[in-house]
């Protein structure tokens, strides 16, 4: 048997955003379940919890075309939270898209005197050829606007003025 060991074709791209509300309350919104109330096109088809939210070990699946930002329809994706630590409200998830990619997407939510700093990074590795074209089209441009969006979104639901979850 013979093993290929290449190169990794991967793109990460990471940033922060200052949202005004509650670091607590925005953490909580890290979450396949939650993610209903503040993102009009989140779907799953599936989540596997104790709790009935993210959690430690937590999978959840989405269907095909529900890749975030992208000009192709990607296969139904399994993700899965290795980490996941409220106290610390720190969020590791892998998603595994066969045929593509795997996505690695890190949330960090720290205390700031006017709310709430939510650090994201996301890294992209192909699998396949059509991989490399899923890594292409997350660009820095799609990034940053899906990260004002999120800005909007949360300061919407559980901003200034807005009732906690």
């Amino acid at each position: 048997m013979q093993m290929l060991i290449e190169k990794p074709y991967r793109q990460r791209q990471s940033g922060a955003i200052e949202v005004l509300a509650d670091p607590d309350d925005v953490f909580a919104l890290m979450c396949p379940v939650r993610e209903y109330e503040w993102e009009p096109d989140w779907r799953t088809n599936l989540i596997l919890s104790t709790s009935g939210l993210v959690e430690q070990d937590c999978v959840f699946t989405t269907p095909a075309g529900a890749s975030e930002g992208s000009d192709h329809d990607s296969a139904e994706a399994v993700w899965a939270a290795p980490l996941h630590d409220p106290k610390a409200r720190r969020l590791v998830m892998i998603k595994f898209t066969p045929g593509e990619c795997v996505t690695r997407l890190d949330i960090d939510v720290h205390a700031r005197p006017s709310g709430a700093a939510v650090n994201v990074s996301y890294e992209h590795t192909a699998l396949t050829i059509r991989g490399r074209k899923v890594v292409d089209e997350h660009t820095t441009a799609r990034f940053d606007a899906m990260m004002a969006a999120w800005k909007s979104a949360i300061e919407g639901l559980v901003g200034p003025q807005k009732p906690a979850a």
